[in-house]
């Protein structure tokens, strides 16, 4: 399962070259962050709409032009369907994006701005999706899952395929974690030629008890992430590819996490949204720890928050 993955991968980032950037990275010696180890950070907050979202939203729509001419509909908190508004924007293509109440309204604005329409139904992702899923089917429109779809998964790897090319040398990549669509496409490609280690906060735990438990189960999700990492369920391939890839996953604090997002900006001038700030702060943490010569990799995944929040 992951070289057929790998593959569809590789043809992915031939096939949504052009409209995605290809974000930079950079590299800390020891002591950044009082860590004592060499960090190299991929900085997809840079991304097209500062998230790696449109990866997965392109691959789906180029590969399904067809199926996409009656146009879009996603489910999302924000990242997700900022992505694939966007996509519908550069494609010419109508687009609504179903949001859960608790979405920030930050992000619901970056959504119309946009151009996309904006129905807000559900508590949380499962039910916003349910509501999603209905709307495609009545009006034939493409829906795009946030991550429970084998397409979302391969334009999601793409990050990592761009990665290995800028910092081969990595052995040890975290990631954060919420409905498995990203670390799936990251472990994906990167098989067990480097350790692929998922990072979530205490309160959003979906894809640490499914490990747990040795299949997806039901979390109560919530915290300063929850628009973004807050899924109660992990989707069945990105947990299979989880598995099948020997990825182990962590969870931090609040307080952990909050910490992180600042010290990021104190010591490189980056804003990023709580969800972004995971892989650092589970370093932090000190729960997982590195011999000084481990080259670890961290991707910052997001840069959609409020700049007012981190009090500069």
């Amino acid at each position: 399962m992951l070289d057929e993955l790998k593959g569809d991968i590789r043809a992915a980032h031939e096939r949504i070259a052009g409209h995605i950037r290809k974000t930079p990275v950079m590299r800390l010696e020891k002591g950044a962050f009082g860590l004592d180890v060499a960090l190299t950070i991929k900085l997809e907050g840079q991304q097209v709409t500062g998230s790696f979202k449109p990866r997965g939203a392109f691959n789906t729509v180029l590969k399904h032009r067809d199926l996409a001419q009656n146009g879009l509909v996603a489910a999302s908190g924000g990242n997700h369907g900022a992505g694939v508004a966007y996509v519908a924007k550069t494609m010419c293509l109508p687009c609504r994006i179903f949001v859960p109440t608790v979405s920030s309204e930050m992000k619901r604005q970056i959504l119309r701005d946009l151009g996309a329409e904006v129905i807000v139904e559900g508590a949380g992702y499962a039910e916003t999706f349910l509501a999603a899923k209905g709307e495609a089917k009545k009006s034939n429109a493409l829906l795009i899952p946030a991550f429970e779809a084998r397409d979302t998964i391969e334009g999601q790897g793409t990050l990592a395929l761009e990665l290995e090319q800028q910092a081969p040398d990595l052995e040890k990549i975290i990631v954060s974690v919420g409905g498995s669509g990203f670390i799936a496409g990251v472990a994906a490609w990167y098989g067990n030629t480097a350790q692929v280690i998922g990072v979530e906060p205490e309160m959003a735990p979906s894809l640490h008890a499914s490990l747990a438990a040795g299949q997806p189960v039901d979390v109560q999700t919530g915290g300063v992430a929850a628009d973004a990492l807050g899924c109660r369920r992990v989707g069945d391939l990105g947990f299979e590819v989880a598995k099948a890839a020997n990825v182990t996953c962590y969870l931090v604090t609040e307080d952990e996490i909050l910490k992180a997002q600042k010290d990021i900006w104190r010591e490189l001038r980056l804003i990023v949204e709580p969800a972004a700030a995971l892989p650092l702060a589970l370093l932090q943490s000190g729960k997982i720890t590195f011999d000084s010569g481990v080259k670890v990799g961290l991707v910052l995944c997001g840069s959609n928050t409020d700049p007012a929040k981190l009090g500069i």
